[in-house]
């Protein structure tokens, strides 16, 4: 497979992929050479990465990092750069789960009792996916080596990281080289989801890509964050128009 174009997104190189294609890259990575990073940025991650160089340069630094968000998508289209289609982190690891292919899977998130419940759901529902390790996210720093000590002896082909965002990337760029040929991917709630603590927005509102209007409704708490959105517009309409966006914004 060719390698993909890259969409520059406000600093941020989103790759100009569609799911098929993470879908297929990430599965023919089992049995490689090296391990494999995915990072799944959304409007409000390309806001925390123009507020600190070290979390854009972890962004940038990934194997993969597709659009999760209809704002990613609607930004660089603003901004002139090519993004065929959005690539929301859930769906690809639901995608990745139904390819067939027995992959064994790590679970490393949430809080305490979630990993094994996402655990449990998943290898009911996918007879192709064997879990192969759980652990909550609430380790302490001092426990880190532990915890990779534990998926290393698991030696699994795919690890959720859901630890939030900027965490979950931040743990991925410092242990993503100690693994044996595993694909990382920091998924957000997409453990929540699985475990069944989260449900999804309906059909109608994820095809009109109106799932953030749902969280919205759901979660009226969520206000403050989501108003990063139209910020995040305005700024790839002024990148656009004058070449340059004032970061303090």
């Amino acid at each position: 497979m060719a390698k993909n174009s890259k969409a520059n997104v406000l600093g941020v190189q989103v790759d100009n992929i569609t799911m098929a294609e993470a879908v297929d890259t990430i599965l023919g990575i089992k049995g490689g050479k090296r391990s494999f990073s995915v990072y799944t940025p959304n409007a409000e991650m390309v806001m925390e990465a123009r507020k600190s160089s070290s979390f854009m340069d972890i962004l940038n630094r990934a194997s993969m990092v597709v659009p999760d968000g209809a704002g990613v998508v609607i930004g660089a289209h603003i901004l002139g750069e090519k993004i065929t289609e959005k690539v929301a982190g859930v769906d690809l690891v639901e995608n990745i789960f139904s390819s067939g292919k027995k992959l064994s899977l790590y679970i490393f998130g949430g809080k305490p009792g979630i990993a094994e419940k996402a655990a449990l759901n998943i290898s009911g529902k996918y007879k192709n996916i064997s879990i192969c390790g759980t652990d909550h996210g609430y380790h302490s720093t001092n426990e880190n080596d532990s915890v990779v000590e534990r998926i290393i002896a698991a030696s699994p082909d795919l690890i959720l990281v859901g630890l939030g965002v900027p965490r979950q990337e931040k743990w991925i760029d410092s242990n993503i080289n100690k693994f044996d040929s595993a694909v990382c991917i920091g998924c957000g709630g997409t453990i929540d989801v699985f475990s069944g603590e989260v449900k999804r927005a309906p059909g109608f509102f994820i095809k009109m890509n109106l799932e953030w209007f749902y969280r919205l409704i759901k979660q009226p708490s969520r206000l403050t964050r989501m108003l990063r959105i139209p910020v995040f517009l305005i700024l790839c309409i002024i990148e656009r128009l004058f070449g340059r966006s004032k970061r303090s914004l």
